[in-house]
């Protein structure tokens, strides 16, 4: 009996793993025409929604269609309006199809030879996904220049209903500025692999120039990316510390050699080490929380043993 009973645990056990997520849209297709689906208080269905995702689908707790929008302009998503959708189908094939219905005078259908869309499903009230969840992972973020272009690249290591990105900048002491959008390359906004974007920047600017990646998704979340400060063209200096003076407790540090390796310490007035960081291998770094003073950084390269002081003043905020 107890050898049964642990076989049932175990069976139940693998089924409730199985399905323990709760599979997100990867894939959609639309078909107007109502086919076999049937009226809803006398209203004929105005066509289907057939979606595909990223997961198996539990014939159980099969998700419900609540929402769609269309991104055909992914900077200026539009909810469709006036429009209702029907229980899911469990396809053989493990897509999920639905019923759609727009009202006896037919607005709103999804039609359009180059309208895109996006749906948005959820399991008993719960969508799709981890809630919370940050859309999209990066994995490298980096900004060179050469001579008057910086070159942008980015690589994301997972996508989750990724519209694209917003391109960033800030020169000198003025204000972030968007130069562009870049729109996701991931299928209907998903993906699970490593996937790079470059960008090219006509930046002439003789000062210093910050950069930012933000994120955009379909629900109108966002995340930035960490900033990338370039020197401006022909700056010289093998390491530029700004702004100098700081007013607001923090100053970003640029190193010269992009690809090395070195440990960063800031010292106060007295000498005494208030900031340490070993290995850094990006080409900027950013301190913050200081307070007014006089301070002196060191940069030690790790590969060459050359050493570098620069002093800087943070003003009285």
């Amino acid at each position: 009996m107890r050898k049964h009973l642990l076989l049932f645990l175990l069976m139940v056990s693998s089924v409730t793993f199985v399905f323990s997520q709760n599979p997100c849209v990867t894939a959609s297709k639309i078909n107007n025409g109502g086919g076999n689906c049937p009226d809803v208080n006398g209203i004929s269905a105005t066509g289907t929604v057939t979606l595909s995702f990223d997961g198996p689908i539990d014939p159980l707790n099969i998700p419900a269609l609540d929402s769609v929008k269309d991104v055909t302009d992914p900077l200026n998503p539009v909810l469709v309006t006036d429009i209702t959708f029907g229980p899911g189908t469990l396809l053989n094939n493990g897509d999920v199809k639905y019923c759609y219905y727009v009202g006896p005078n037919n607005n709103n259908n999804l039609l359009g030879a180059n309208a895109q869309f996006r749906f948005f499903v959820s399991y008993n009230g719960t969508p799709c996904g981890e809630q919370g969840a940050l859309p999209v992972s990066f994995r490298a973020f980096t900004a060179l220049r050469n001579n008057s272009v910086v070159a942008l690249k980015w690589t994301t290591a997972t996508e989750s209903n990724n519209l694209g990105f917003e391109i960033l900048r800030l020169i000198g002491n003025g204000k972030w500025e968007i130069l562009s959008f870049i729109a996701t390359q991931a299928a209907s906004g998903y993906s699970s692999s490593d996937l790079t974007y470059t960008y090219a920047d006509l930046n002439p600017t003789k000062g210093i120039s910050q950069y930012r990646i933000r994120q955009v998704d379909i629900d109108s979340r966002s995340k930035l990316s960490e900033i990338r400060a370039v020197r401006g063209e022909g700056q010289k200096g093998k390491t530029i510390v700004y702004p100098n003076p700081s007013s607001d407790g923090k100053v970003s540090i640029i190193f010269d050699d992009v690809n090395g390796i070195r440990d960063v310490s800031v010292n106060d007035l007295s000498g005494r080490v208030i900031r340490q960081m070993k290995g850094i291998t990006t080409n900027n770094i950013v301190i913050e929380n200081l307070t007014a003073g006089i301070y002196t950084v060191r940069i030690v390269n790790n590969e060459t043993s050359e050493q570098e002081v620069q002093k800087f003043v943070v003003n009285k905020r």
